[in-house]
């Protein structure tokens, strides 16, 4: 009887289990290139995103992330990544080893990181809209303070 029923409940088990596979996909907006970047003609000089591209690109590497975007100005580079699930144990660590790292590629950028699932939308519409609409720095500037002060006070 049970050499029967352990089949069974195996294969209803990897059923389930799969089922919400699409869900978190859309959740953790895998989906997008998130190193995508202006080539609007108009876009400020200034606001060059070849420094949250290059940390983009440099944290997506390590197997514990399973997805990052980023935002950068002249001074300030705003990362937001989104932890594996099975690694989320380690979740103080993996900060830590991340933020080390971009203050030692970008040392003239205030680093800031988040893991927040919210900050990681917030993060991504702004790159979006700096993208699409080729908004200011001082708009930008302003933006990143107010997710630093939404990281701080969800810390």
């Amino acid at each position: 009887m049970l050499k029967k029923l352990f089949p069974v409940l195996l294969v209803f088990s990897i059923l389930f289990g799969c089922a919400k596979e699409k869900e978190n996909q859309q959740q953790s907006l895998q989906n997008f290139n998130i190193t995508k970047t202006s080539t609007k003609e108009t876009a400020d000089a200034n606001l060059n995103q070849s420094v949250a591209k290059q940390a983009v690109q440099r944290i997506s590497k390590k197997r514990e992330i399973k997805d990052v975007v980023a935002v950068n100005t002249k001074k300030k580079l705003l990362l937001a990544y989104q932890v594996k699930h099975l690694q989320r144990f380690r979740m103080k660590q993996i900060e830590k080893n991340i933020q080390k790292e971009l203050e030692k590629i970008f040392p003239h950028h205030d680093v800031v990181i988040s893991s927040d699932l919210k900050l990681f939308w917030k993060t991504e519409e702004l790159r979006r809209k700096l993208n699409k609409d080729g908004i200011d720095e001082k708009e930008v500037n302003k933006q990143i303070k107010k997710l630093e002060k939404l990281s701080n006070e969800l810390t």
